[in-house]
Protein backbone atom coordinates (compact mmCIF):
# COMPACT_ATOMS: atom_id res chain seq x y z
CA UNK A 1 0.00 0.00 0.00
CA UNK A 2 1.05 3.74 -1.00
CA UNK A 3 0.08 6.33 1.82
CA UNK A 4 -1.35 9.33 -0.39
CA UNK A 5 -1.72 12.99 1.79
CA UNK A 6 -5.15 14.00 0.84
CA UNK A 7 -3.90 17.32 -0.22
CA UNK A 8 -1.24 15.60 -2.75
CA UNK A 9 -4.53 13.50 -4.36
CA UNK A 10 -6.62 16.47 -4.73
CA UNK A 11 -3.76 18.78 -6.16
CA UNK A 12 -3.21 15.62 -8.83
CA UNK A 13 -6.66 14.71 -9.60
CA UNK A 14 -7.41 18.20 -10.07
CA UNK A 15 -4.44 18.96 -12.44
CA UNK A 16 -5.57 15.55 -14.39
CA UNK A 17 -9.15 17.33 -14.68
CA UNK A 18 -7.36 21.41 -15.98
CA UNK A 19 -5.03 19.04 -18.08
CA UNK A 20 -8.31 17.70 -20.01
CA UNK A 21 -10.42 20.82 -20.06
CA UNK A 22 -11.69 21.53 -16.98
CA UNK A 23 -12.48 24.92 -15.57
CA UNK A 24 -10.47 25.50 -12.23
CA UNK A 25 -14.31 24.96 -10.55
CA UNK A 26 -14.60 22.02 -12.13
CA UNK A 27 -11.37 20.53 -11.49
CA UNK A 28 -11.94 21.72 -7.65
CA UNK A 29 -15.18 19.44 -8.28
CA UNK A 30 -13.42 16.44 -9.69
CA UNK A 31 -10.34 16.77 -7.39
CA UNK A 32 -13.01 16.45 -4.12
CA UNK A 33 -15.56 14.10 -5.48
CA UNK A 34 -12.65 11.32 -5.85
CA UNK A 35 -10.95 12.25 -3.01
CA UNK A 36 -13.58 11.85 -0.54
CA UNK A 37 -14.21 8.52 -1.95
CA UNK A 38 -10.41 7.43 -1.31
CA UNK A 39 -10.98 9.43 2.29
CA UNK A 40 -14.58 6.57 2.91
CA UNK A 41 -12.72 3.92 2.07
CA UNK A 42 -14.45 3.69 -1.40
CA UNK A 43 -10.95 3.86 -3.35
CA UNK A 44 -12.10 2.08 -6.06
CA UNK A 45 -14.47 5.18 -7.10
CA UNK A 46 -11.93 6.70 -5.80
CA UNK A 47 -8.08 6.51 -7.38
CA UNK A 48 -8.47 3.03 -8.59
CA UNK A 49 -11.66 4.79 -11.18
CA UNK A 50 -9.08 8.03 -12.36
CA UNK A 51 -8.04 6.27 -15.43
CA UNK A 52 -11.32 5.01 -16.73
CA UNK A 53 -12.61 8.53 -16.18
CA UNK A 54 -9.56 9.99 -18.42
CA UNK A 55 -10.18 7.24 -20.75
CA UNK A 56 -14.03 8.46 -20.92
CA UNK A 57 -13.08 11.62 -21.52
CA UNK A 58 -10.41 10.77 -24.06
CA UNK A 59 -12.43 8.82 -25.91
CA UNK A 60 -15.42 11.95 -25.94
CA UNK A 61 -17.89 9.51 -23.79
CA UNK A 62 -17.76 12.34 -21.00
CA UNK A 63 -16.91 15.80 -21.38
CA UNK A 64 -15.88 18.94 -19.03
CA UNK A 65 -18.02 22.46 -19.65
CA UNK A 66 -21.23 20.10 -21.24
CA UNK A 67 -24.19 22.33 -21.06
CA UNK A 68 -26.44 21.59 -17.87
CA UNK A 69 -29.61 22.72 -20.05
CA UNK A 70 -32.71 22.56 -18.06
CA UNK A 71 -35.49 21.18 -20.14
CA UNK A 72 -38.56 21.20 -17.76
CA UNK A 73 -38.62 23.89 -15.09
CA UNK A 74 -41.78 23.05 -11.90
CA UNK A 75 -40.97 24.55 -8.47
CA UNK A 76 -40.47 21.18 -6.38
CA UNK A 77 -38.77 19.30 -9.94
CA UNK A 78 -36.63 19.63 -12.84
CA UNK A 79 -35.29 17.63 -15.86
CA UNK A 80 -32.15 18.21 -17.14
CA UNK A 81 -30.06 17.49 -20.36
CA UNK A 82 -26.16 17.29 -19.36
CA UNK A 83 -24.71 16.84 -22.40
CA UNK A 84 -22.68 13.96 -21.40
CA UNK A 85 -21.10 16.39 -18.82
CA UNK A 86 -18.32 14.39 -16.29
CA UNK A 87 -20.29 12.65 -13.90
CA UNK A 88 -19.30 13.98 -10.89
CA UNK A 89 -19.70 17.58 -11.97
CA UNK A 90 -22.82 16.34 -13.19
CA UNK A 91 -24.44 15.41 -10.19
CA UNK A 92 -23.22 18.23 -7.89
CA UNK A 93 -24.74 20.94 -10.04
CA UNK A 94 -28.02 18.18 -10.35
CA UNK A 95 -27.89 17.84 -6.30
CA UNK A 96 -27.28 21.88 -5.83
CA UNK A 97 -30.32 22.38 -7.88
CA UNK A 98 -32.11 20.12 -6.02
CA UNK A 99 -31.53 21.80 -2.62
CA UNK A 100 -32.37 25.04 -4.17
CA UNK A 101 -35.38 23.48 -5.54
CA UNK A 102 -36.36 21.99 -1.47
CA UNK A 103 -35.59 25.47 0.40
CA UNK A 104 -38.39 26.80 -1.34
CA UNK A 105 -40.84 24.01 -2.28
CA UNK A 106 -39.97 21.44 0.71
CA UNK A 107 -38.87 18.79 -1.48
CA UNK A 108 -36.49 19.00 -4.87
CA UNK A 109 -36.36 15.92 -7.33
CA UNK A 110 -34.10 16.45 -10.68
CA UNK A 111 -33.91 13.85 -13.01
CA UNK A 112 -31.01 13.57 -15.44
CA UNK A 113 -30.50 12.90 -18.88
CA UNK A 114 -27.11 12.08 -20.38
CA UNK A 115 -25.40 12.10 -17.32
CA UNK A 116 -22.29 9.93 -16.75
CA UNK A 117 -21.08 7.91 -14.10
CA UNK A 118 -20.70 10.07 -10.46
CA UNK A 119 -18.64 7.61 -9.19
CA UNK A 120 -19.49 7.78 -5.01
CA UNK A 121 -23.05 7.75 -4.86
CA UNK A 122 -22.90 9.21 -1.24
CA UNK A 123 -20.83 12.05 -2.60
CA UNK A 124 -24.13 13.83 -3.86
CA UNK A 125 -26.48 13.00 -0.63
CA UNK A 126 -23.99 14.56 1.63
CA UNK A 127 -24.11 17.33 -0.62
CA UNK A 128 -27.89 17.62 0.73
CA UNK A 129 -27.19 16.71 4.44
CA UNK A 130 -24.39 19.37 5.24
CA UNK A 131 -27.51 21.79 4.05
CA UNK A 132 -29.17 19.78 7.07
CA UNK A 133 -31.55 18.26 4.58
CA UNK A 134 -32.58 14.30 3.52
CA UNK A 135 -30.88 13.57 0.23
CA UNK A 136 -31.99 9.99 -1.94
CA UNK A 137 -29.62 9.52 -5.23
CA UNK A 138 -29.95 6.83 -7.93
CA UNK A 139 -28.31 5.83 -11.22
CA UNK A 140 -28.38 3.34 -14.35
CA UNK A 141 -26.04 2.48 -16.86
CA UNK A 142 -25.22 -0.40 -18.91
CA UNK A 143 -26.50 -4.22 -18.02
CA UNK A 144 -23.77 -5.44 -15.82
CA UNK A 145 -26.11 -7.05 -13.15
CA UNK A 146 -28.37 -10.44 -13.44
CA UNK A 147 -31.87 -10.55 -12.27
CA UNK A 148 -31.68 -12.75 -9.22
CA UNK A 149 -32.37 -16.98 -10.93
CA UNK A 150 -30.94 -15.14 -14.20
CA UNK A 151 -28.28 -15.87 -16.15
CA UNK A 152 -28.29 -12.55 -18.91
CA UNK A 153 -27.17 -9.48 -17.72
CA UNK A 154 -29.91 -7.02 -17.57
CA UNK A 155 -29.52 -3.83 -14.91
CA UNK A 156 -26.49 -1.69 -13.90
CA UNK A 157 -25.48 -2.21 -10.46
CA UNK A 158 -27.80 0.36 -10.19
CA UNK A 159 -26.48 2.45 -6.97
CA UNK A 160 -28.64 4.44 -4.40
CA UNK A 161 -27.98 6.18 -2.14
CA UNK A 162 -29.93 8.13 1.35
CA UNK A 163 -28.06 10.72 3.59
CA UNK A 164 -29.81 11.58 6.84
CA UNK A 165 -28.35 14.64 8.97
CA UNK A 166 -27.48 14.32 12.47
CA UNK A 167 -26.17 16.59 15.59
CA UNK A 168 -23.57 14.43 17.16
CA UNK A 169 -23.24 11.02 15.80
CA UNK A 170 -21.99 10.52 12.12
CA UNK A 171 -24.32 11.38 9.52
CA UNK A 172 -26.58 8.26 8.11
CA UNK A 173 -25.50 7.39 5.18
CA UNK A 174 -26.57 4.44 3.53
CA UNK A 175 -24.64 3.75 -0.19
CA UNK A 176 -25.55 0.61 -2.13
CA UNK A 177 -26.06 -0.91 -5.02
CA UNK A 178 -28.39 -3.62 -6.18
CA UNK A 179 -26.23 -6.10 -7.38
CA UNK A 180 -24.31 -8.51 -4.73
CA UNK A 181 -21.26 -6.76 -5.63
CA UNK A 182 -20.32 -3.67 -6.91
CA UNK A 183 -18.13 -3.59 -10.59
CA UNK A 184 -14.81 -2.28 -8.44
CA UNK A 185 -15.50 -5.22 -6.07
CA UNK A 186 -15.32 -7.97 -8.52
CA UNK A 187 -12.70 -6.72 -10.69
CA UNK A 188 -10.57 -6.39 -7.59
CA UNK A 189 -11.20 -10.16 -6.61
CA UNK A 190 -10.34 -11.06 -9.77
CA UNK A 191 -6.78 -8.81 -9.96
CA UNK A 192 -6.15 -10.67 -6.62
CA UNK A 193 -7.42 -14.72 -7.84
CA UNK A 194 -9.50 -14.58 -4.29
CA UNK A 195 -12.62 -15.80 -3.84
CA UNK A 196 -15.72 -13.66 -3.63
CA UNK A 197 -17.69 -13.47 -0.44
CA UNK A 198 -20.68 -15.81 -2.15
CA UNK A 199 -21.41 -17.08 -5.27
CA UNK A 200 -22.88 -14.26 -6.59
CA UNK A 201 -21.72 -13.78 -10.06
CA UNK A 202 -22.46 -15.94 -12.75
CA UNK A 203 -20.65 -17.22 -15.72
CA UNK A 204 -22.47 -17.02 -19.54
CA UNK A 205 -22.95 -20.78 -19.53
CA UNK A 206 -25.27 -20.10 -16.38
CA UNK A 207 -23.52 -21.08 -13.88
CA UNK A 208 -23.49 -19.30 -10.20
CA UNK A 209 -19.93 -19.08 -8.66
CA UNK A 210 -17.37 -17.20 -6.28
CA UNK A 211 -14.70 -17.03 -8.84
CA UNK A 212 -14.36 -13.69 -10.17
CA UNK A 213 -11.93 -15.05 -12.85
CA UNK A 214 -14.60 -17.00 -14.14
CA UNK A 215 -16.59 -13.62 -15.38
CA UNK A 216 -13.67 -10.85 -15.62
CA UNK A 217 -12.19 -10.36 -19.45
CA UNK A 218 -9.18 -8.20 -18.08
CA UNK A 219 -8.60 -7.77 -14.69
CA UNK A 220 -5.79 -5.61 -14.93
CA UNK A 221 -8.29 -2.91 -17.13
CA UNK A 222 -10.75 -1.51 -13.79
CA UNK A 223 -13.75 -1.34 -16.30
CA UNK A 224 -13.17 -4.82 -17.75
CA UNK A 225 -16.11 -6.69 -19.74
CA UNK A 226 -17.80 -9.21 -18.24
CA UNK A 227 -18.38 -12.25 -19.68
CA UNK A 228 -20.93 -13.48 -17.15
CA UNK A 229 -22.39 -11.23 -14.80
CA UNK A 230 -23.05 -10.23 -11.54
CA UNK A 231 -25.91 -11.51 -9.40
CA UNK A 232 -29.04 -9.51 -7.79
CA UNK A 233 -29.20 -10.60 -3.87
CA UNK A 234 -31.99 -12.56 -4.25
CA UNK A 235 -35.88 -10.99 -4.77
CA UNK A 236 -34.95 -7.62 -2.68
CA UNK A 237 -32.16 -6.89 -5.20
CA UNK A 238 -34.55 -7.31 -7.74
CA UNK A 239 -37.07 -4.90 -6.60
CA UNK A 240 -33.84 -2.19 -5.74
CA UNK A 241 -32.74 -2.74 -9.11
CA UNK A 242 -36.29 -1.95 -10.61
CA UNK A 243 -37.08 0.50 -8.52
CA UNK A 244 -33.61 2.83 -9.90
CA UNK A 245 -34.95 2.00 -13.64
CA UNK A 246 -37.92 3.25 -12.87
CA UNK A 247 -36.60 6.56 -11.04
CA UNK A 248 -33.35 6.64 -12.99
CA UNK A 249 -34.29 5.81 -16.64
CA UNK A 250 -38.30 5.74 -16.68
CA UNK A 251 -38.73 8.71 -15.55
CA UNK A 252 -36.04 10.68 -16.97
CA UNK A 253 -37.36 9.43 -20.23
CA UNK A 254 -33.59 8.14 -21.11
CA UNK A 255 -32.40 4.32 -21.43
CA UNK A 256 -33.24 1.41 -19.12
CA UNK A 257 -30.13 -0.46 -18.25
CA UNK A 258 -30.96 -3.42 -21.12
CA UNK A 259 -30.98 -0.65 -23.66
CA UNK A 260 -27.06 0.37 -23.18
CA UNK A 261 -26.39 -2.91 -24.19
CA UNK A 262 -23.88 -1.86 -26.76
CA UNK A 263 -20.30 -0.72 -27.20
CA UNK A 264 -20.41 3.19 -26.46
CA UNK A 265 -18.55 5.78 -29.17
CA UNK A 266 -18.86 9.54 -29.62
CA UNK A 267 -21.59 9.48 -32.06
CA UNK A 268 -23.61 7.13 -29.11
CA UNK A 269 -22.04 6.97 -25.50
CA UNK A 270 -24.33 5.16 -23.25
CA UNK A 271 -28.22 7.04 -22.46
CA UNK A 272 -28.22 6.66 -19.09
CA UNK A 273 -30.46 8.19 -16.60
CA UNK A 274 -30.03 9.75 -12.79
CA UNK A 275 -32.30 10.80 -9.91
CA UNK A 276 -32.04 13.53 -7.21
CA UNK A 277 -33.84 14.20 -4.35
CA UNK A 278 -33.44 16.55 -1.35
CA UNK A 279 -35.63 17.09 0.93
CA UNK A 280 -35.74 20.68 3.87
CA UNK A 281 -36.14 18.86 6.96
CA UNK A 282 -37.47 22.48 8.58
CA UNK A 283 -40.18 22.39 6.72
CA UNK A 284 -41.35 19.66 8.54
CA UNK A 285 -39.81 19.69 11.74
CA UNK A 286 -37.00 21.70 13.79
CA UNK A 287 -33.50 20.98 12.51
CA UNK A 288 -32.43 20.95 15.60
CA UNK A 289 -35.13 18.48 16.98
CA UNK A 290 -34.75 16.32 14.01
CA UNK A 291 -31.27 15.83 14.40
CA UNK A 292 -31.21 14.93 17.83
CA UNK A 293 -33.83 12.58 17.20
CA UNK A 294 -31.42 11.00 14.46
CA UNK A 295 -28.79 10.66 17.09
CA UNK A 296 -31.23 8.80 19.45
CA UNK A 297 -31.87 6.27 16.83
CA UNK A 298 -28.78 6.04 16.12
CA UNK A 299 -27.53 5.35 19.34
CA UNK A 300 -30.33 2.35 20.17
CA UNK A 301 -29.36 0.96 16.97
CA UNK A 302 -25.89 0.74 17.99
CA UNK A 303 -26.86 -0.73 21.64
CA UNK A 304 -28.81 -3.49 20.02
CA UNK A 305 -27.37 -6.85 21.93
CA UNK A 306 -24.91 -7.89 19.28
CA UNK A 307 -24.94 -11.64 18.28
CA UNK A 308 -22.11 -14.20 18.75
CA UNK A 309 -19.21 -13.25 16.67
CA UNK A 310 -20.26 -9.88 16.35
CA UNK A 311 -18.70 -6.42 18.58
CA UNK A 312 -21.45 -4.33 17.76
CA UNK A 313 -24.70 -3.20 15.08
CA UNK A 314 -22.98 -0.94 13.22
CA UNK A 315 -25.23 2.04 11.45
CA UNK A 316 -24.41 2.64 7.94
CA UNK A 317 -22.23 6.04 7.14
CA UNK A 318 -20.16 5.41 10.56
CA UNK A 319 -17.32 3.61 9.65
CA UNK A 320 -16.73 5.40 6.93
CA UNK A 321 -17.14 8.63 8.74
CA UNK A 322 -14.30 7.70 10.82
CA UNK A 323 -11.80 6.42 7.90
CA UNK A 324 -12.59 9.90 6.95
CA UNK A 325 -11.31 11.59 9.81
CA UNK A 326 -8.56 9.55 10.07
CA UNK A 327 -7.42 9.12 6.59
CA UNK A 328 -7.74 13.67 6.76
CA UNK A 329 -4.67 13.15 9.62
CA UNK A 330 -2.66 10.13 8.29
CA UNK A 331 -3.08 9.95 4.91
CA UNK A 332 -5.10 7.69 2.87
CA UNK A 333 -3.62 4.11 2.04
CA UNK A 334 -4.06 3.80 -1.90
CA UNK A 335 -2.84 -0.19 -3.99
CA UNK A 336 0.54 0.50 -5.07
CA UNK A 337 -0.54 -0.23 -8.83
CA UNK A 338 -3.60 1.52 -8.62
CA UNK A 339 -1.11 5.10 -7.12
CA UNK A 340 0.82 4.11 -10.05
CA UNK A 341 -1.59 3.98 -12.41
CA UNK A 342 -2.30 7.76 -11.11
CA UNK A 343 0.84 9.16 -11.29
CA UNK A 344 1.32 7.45 -15.07
CA UNK A 345 -1.61 9.27 -16.26
CA UNK A 346 -0.55 12.20 -14.84
CA UNK A 347 2.68 12.50 -15.96
CA UNK A 348 1.30 11.29 -19.80
CA UNK A 349 -0.81 14.45 -19.48
CA UNK A 350 2.01 16.83 -18.08
CA UNK A 351 0.76 17.20 -15.05
CA UNK A 352 3.61 18.24 -12.19
CA UNK A 353 4.31 15.79 -9.63
CA UNK A 354 6.05 17.46 -6.65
Amino acid sequence: MTIVNAQEMAAIYGGIAKALGATAEEADIFARCHVRADLRGMYTQGAAIIPYAVWLLEQKLAFFGAPFKILRDEPGLALVDAGYGVGVIVGTNAMNLAIEKARNAGTGSVWVQHGGDFNMTANHVLQAVEQDMVGIVMRNENPRVVPWGGRDPFFYTNPIAVGVPTAEEPPIIIDMAAGSFSVGQVVMAARDKRPLPSAHVVTSDGIYTDDATKIVIDPSYRESGFSGGIVTLGHKGLIWALIVELFSGLLSGTNTSNKNNYEPTAERPWDEGAFYMAIDVSKLRPVAEFKAATDEFARALRSVTPAVGFDNVIVPGEVEARKEEQRMKEGVPVRDEDWQDVINTAIRLGVKID
